[in-house]
């Protein structure tokens, strides 16, 4: 990735980070540290914008999060974008389509790939090594629910964080 962008980006708390490391510490005890962006926290990106963006972006961000309580997720499965990325995909629900509609509406998004909600493991472009991580994903990971509790605004490359914007506190289990 050569050019810069703006991502917004729907972060979970602090367990879910925690649970989502412990994960990431088991791949990278097998040997795994893969090429995705560690200086952020675990999340779903929302849409992805040109930097002349930005302050839209944040608008839109600070909006969304004023107007959505904290909600729960079920990170349900795992799943590959082809051969380079291992992720776990969340169980969509109306909660995230709402804040990805209210960050990207009408695709109003830099995005180069139709959006597909993920929550990426890891990431690498070396033959063979998403296939051998799999078994070890596959015999760590259980599904469990995840806390959205923010939306987070940044810019890479390299990486700028531009703003958190707490969701409303609520219940933070959502209709599940």
């Amino acid at each position: 990735m050569d050019e810069k962008h703006i991502y917004a980006i729907a972060q979970y708390d602090e367990e879910t980070q925690q649970r989502l490391s412990a994960l990431y510490l088991k791949l990278v005890n097998k040997g795994y540290t893969g090429t995705q962006t560690k200086g952020i926290p675990y999340h779903v990106t929302l849409g992805t914008f040109d930097v002349e963006d930005e302050a839209l972006v944040v608008s839109r961000a600070r909006a969304a999060a004023a107007a959505t309580d904290r909600f729960t997720l079920r990170l349900a499965a795992v799943g590959l974008f082809g051969l380079n990325v291992l992720f776990l995909v969340p169980a969509v629900k109306a909660e995230l389509l709402n804040l990805r509609y209210a960050i990207a509406p009408c695709r109003d998004s830099a995005d180069e790939y139709p959006w597909v909600a993920h929550t990426t493991l890891l990431m690498d472009d070396q033959p063979g090594v998403i296939q051998s991580a799999i078994p070890v994903v596959a015999e760590y990971f259980a599904p469990f629910r995840a806390t959205v509790e923010s939306i987070g605004v940044y810019e890479f490359f390299p990486e700028r964080k531009i703003g958190i914007f707490p969701l409303r506190t609520g219940t933070g289990t959502g209709n599940e």
